[in-house]
């Protein structure tokens, strides 16, 4: 189902037409925020079971009405909210976080800057909403953020007499049935999508049993609730951190797997194509175009597959065997260790190159995976049957309504409206930034890079100064923290490998002479604060390693530092060998290299080249989206017709 304009328009005769670009909060806003204020005013006075009794009085007016009666009650809603947060928390809402409230409720992405309080401003849209007892999924990026952010917000659901639920990964069919029939619901994007296509697949299953057997089951009294459906309906989705669930992670699609394929390819065959790829000559047999991650085998190439084949060895294959040596070349030359994927007790586990978090549970298809297991000379497991997929995009048109929530939304505004019919809002900050941008440095290699930000990070510490230290990848951020080490610089290491303590870890990081090196599981949604003295030192210091492909990627990095009017700084160091210049701009990686003095460090300002490299790359990502919106678009056409 699209999203539904109609429906929007009736919260906007309330809040009013959100306007583009909008930084201030409207006069239309702030006469419903002055009428919140003087509801809370009146609901402070309230005991307990008189609380308890305004809050029963809307859920009962509300439950199950038309949309157009949540419009008329959404100050009540609000003021309600409110009065739960401060009686929980000793908190109160800011106006532009009620500002940021009411764009939500009215179908758009709001950008609230970073550490401007994202997590109890979800609440706002997802209690107005959780009246009506329809369901309302809150989705984050990532599993610990969801967990987080329910425990946070679960005293004040209770508070105001909603039920609200956790989707945990891997858990069981009952236990997420039992997270959907709340009235909200958190969980990771991704896992409400699974949890779509595992339903799908259930009700598959239901019709191939024979008439009647449910029936049956039931009046046996053997009625099996993993026979039914998890999810409920999709109502209303609120997605924090909008660009990534909803730009970034839309990429690639959701597949589901799951199964030994009918036909699989024997062990030994993925050994014999990798001994065959390791016999190719690059350029003449096979060619690799790194930037692009593409590679196939030439002419010539295949020819020698083709007489190797003659000496396999017994076993079965699932696919041609040069289908399986190209696998074997990518595993080789596009996909790397401590980068794209771990090897743990030997199993190859995919790593979320968005969130630096490795997932035990995905796999590469199409024998890719196995290909990686061969290379890594690990136990070869059997490739698993695609059982059904979905794009992000399409998924979300499966919702009556969306909204969304982030920091870093500008520049995808266009991408937002066009893929899912949203406008963005920028809501203004609460106090005013502090955030000192420091000039970008310039280096030939890692190691000139890595004595320099070594040394910055002494001179911050002499100060008092924490230092959070962003890197791209698990490999990066164990190099950077040998250098550290041999400097004598005491530090914590967060990254896939290293996760255990995570909450602890950012807990500590912001404090006095605190130095942490993590990968992207810094990044979105990690609240890094500050004691006392660091504040006094200048606040966090984030130093990022590299760039991103997305400029929305390394703008959350920085966020970390000076949130809610603290002071803080931030500074970029880039190489000429970081991975991204030598695949993307090979050529500007040579002019740095021969602009660098004895001690490593350019004398030339390469900021220009630098954020025209990030462009070119934010612009290819929009073409690929672009081109499987574009492929799903003509898929679900096909269905229809059919």
């Amino acid at each position: 189902m699209l999203l539904s304009q109609a429906r929007i328009a009736n919260y906007r005769t309330v809040v009013g037409q959100p306007k583009r670009g909008a930084c201030k909060v409207s006069a239309a806003t702030q006469r419903q925020i002055d009428k919140i204020r003087k509801r809370c005013g009146e609901l402070q006075s309230l005991s307990s079971d008189g609380f308890s009794e305004a809050c029963s009085t809307l859920r009962q007016r509300l439950s199950g009405l038309p949309e157009c009666t949540l419009a008329a009650n959404v100050v009540e809603s609000f003021a309600l909210t409110n009065e739960a947060l401060r009686r929980v928390t000793g908190m109160t809402y800011y106006d532009v976080q009620l500002a940021a409230g009411f764009a939500l409720a009215a179908g758009t992405v709001a950008e609230i800057q970073t550490g401007e309080g994202k997590t109890i401003t979800t609440a706002l849209p997802a209690v107005l909403y959780g009246w009506t007892g329809k369901g309302v999924h809150v989705a984050t990026t990532n599993d610990y953020l969801s967990g987080r952010d329910f425990e946070t917000l679960r005293p004040v659901f209770e508070q105001l007499g909603l039920s609200a639920g956790l989707l945990v990964p891997q858990s069981p069919h009952e236990q997420k049935s039992a997270a959907y029939a709340c009235a909200i619901t958190y969980g990771p994007g991704y896992e409400f999508g699974f949890d779509f296509l595992r339903d799908r697949l259930l009700l598959r299953s239901r019709k191939q049993q024979r008439l009647g057997t449910e029936m049956l089951r039931v009046l046996q009294g053997l009625a099996d609730t993993d026979l039914r459906p998890m999810q409920r309906g999709h109502f209303v989705a609120i997605i924090d951190e909008a660009d990534s669930v909803l730009i970034d992670e839309a990429s690639t699609p959701l597949v589901l797997s799951g199964g030994k394929s009918t036909v699989s390819t024997s062990p030994v065959i993925y050994q014999f194509a990798l001994a065959v790829a390791q016999e190719l000559s690059p350029n003449v047999d096979y060619q690799v175009d790194r930037s692009q991650r593409r590679l196939g085998l030439t002419e010539q190439g295949i020819a020698k597959v083709h007489l190797a084949f003659e000496h396999r060895p017994a076993g079965m294959l699932s696919r041609p065997l040069a289908d399986l040596v190209e696998n074997a070349l990518r595993a080789q030359f596009l996909f790397e260790r401590d980068v794209d994927y771990v090897v743990q007790g030997q199993q190859v586990l995919l790593v979320d190159s968005n969130t630096g978090r490795i997932h035990d549970e995905r796999k590469w298809s199409n024998g890719l995976h196995q290909a990686v297991e061969a290379k890594e000379r690990v136990a070869i497991t059997d490739e698993n049957e695609t059982q059904a997929r979905i794009t992000r995009q399409r998924y979300m048109r499966l919702y009556e309504r969306v909204a969304g929530l982030s920091g870093t939304v500008t520049g995808s505004e266009d991408e937002l409206r066009e893929f899912y019919r949203l406008p963005v809002v920028k809501i203004g900050t609460h106090r005013e930034c502090r955030r000192v941008h420091h000039a970008m440095r310039f280096f030939a290699d890692f190691e000139s890079k890595a004595i320099a930000i070594a040394t910055a990070v002494s001179g911050c510490l002499a100060k008092g100064q924490p230092v959070l230290i962003g890197t791209q990848t698990i490999d990066e951020s164990q190099r950077l923290s040998q250098r550290l080490t041999q400097a004598g610089i005491a530090h914590q290491v967060l990254n896939g490998l290293q996760d255990q303590h995570e909450a602890d870890v950012i807990a500590k990081a912001g404090q006095c002479g605190a130095v942490t090196v993590a990968t992207n599981m810094a990044g979105r949604g990690t609240d890094i604060k500050p004691d006392e003295r660091a504040i006094a030192a200048g606040g966090l210091h984030v130093i990022a390693t590299t760039i991103s492909t997305s400029s929305r990627v390394d703008r959350q990095l920085i966020g970390r530092a000076a949130r809610q009017g603290d002071p803080g700084s931030c500074q970029f160091y880039i190489a000429a060998d970081d991975d991204l210049i030598v695949a993307q701009a090979p050529e500007l990686s040579k002019q740095m290299r021969g602009a660098t003095s004895k001690m490593g460090e350019c004398e030339t300002d390469f900021t220009t080249a630098i954020r025209k490299l990030q462009q070119h790359c934010e612009r290819a990502a929009v073409l690929h989206r672009e081109q499987l919106l574009a492929h799903d678009r003509w898929h679900e056409s096909i269905q229809t017709s059919l």
